[in-house]
């Protein structure tokens, strides 16, 4: 059972609904939520947290210092997929931007989501450059394929169509979303973002890396 409770950050309907998928995340969500909530982005988002059932304090530090975050309270744990599924079923905005607790987004991030995505001719998967905390290394720049489809870190800033973005920061329009059925429930915590990835470009939409 999911209880949820909290409000939209701003009265206007959000662009963009971004998602956290939290367990036992206490630790870092703070610094995840305020990079969202410190964005340079003047049109009106709103932050929705699952919270799968974590042993750590995170409902009650989240419901006490972010109330105007919606919170989803699960009683027992079911996983990635299903966390996103449920934040994504009750999402406003007309964009989806899943992050992972431990992520931080620099200032800029959601504006150069949407600025990409609303250039696109048609729906895309959107990701950005991926950095390692704290030493700052440039991970990837999305992942392509090898020939046994393993995931390869893609470091040319100028290849923008890649096979897969990682799911730690991965938008989409949440019309998109609702075409592709979102996550498969039984996946749990593995593949879901090579999944959705895939997935996307068989039906003929682009997965893009930004950089």
């Amino acid at each position: 059972m999911a209880v949820v409770a909290g409000s939209i950050i701003g009265q206007a309907k959000p662009v963009c609904s971004v998602c956290i998928a939290n367990y036992n995340g206490r630790e870092y969500i703070d610094r995840c939520i305020r990079s969202i909530q410190e964005q340079d982005f003047h049109l009106p988002l709103e932050i929705i947290v699952h919270d799968d059932a974590s042993t750590d304090g995170s409902v009650e530090h989240i419901r006490q210092n972010y109330p105007r975050v919606t919170l989803i309270e699960c009683k027992v744990n079911v996983g990635f997929c299903v966390s996103n599924n449920r934040m994504v079923a009750c999402a406003r905005g007309d964009y989806v931007l899943l992050v992972n607790n431990d992520a931080e987004l620099f200032p800029d991030a959601v504006r150069t989501l949407y600025t990409e995505a609303i250039s696109q001719k048609k729906s895309a998967i959107l990701g950005l450059p991926q950095y390692e905390a704290p030493s700052g290394r440039l991970l990837d720049f999305g992942l392509l394929f090898d020939l046994f489809l393993n995931p390869v870190p893609n470091l040319d800033p100028n290849r923008r169509d890649v096979g897969m973005v990682i799911g730690a920061c991965l938008w989409l329009p949440k019309s998109l979303w609702d075409e592709l059925g979102g996550f498969p429930d039984w996946f749990q915590n593995l593949a879901e973002d090579m999944y959705i990835c895939c997935l996307t470009r068989l039906k003929g939409y682009p997965v893009i890396a930004l950089s």
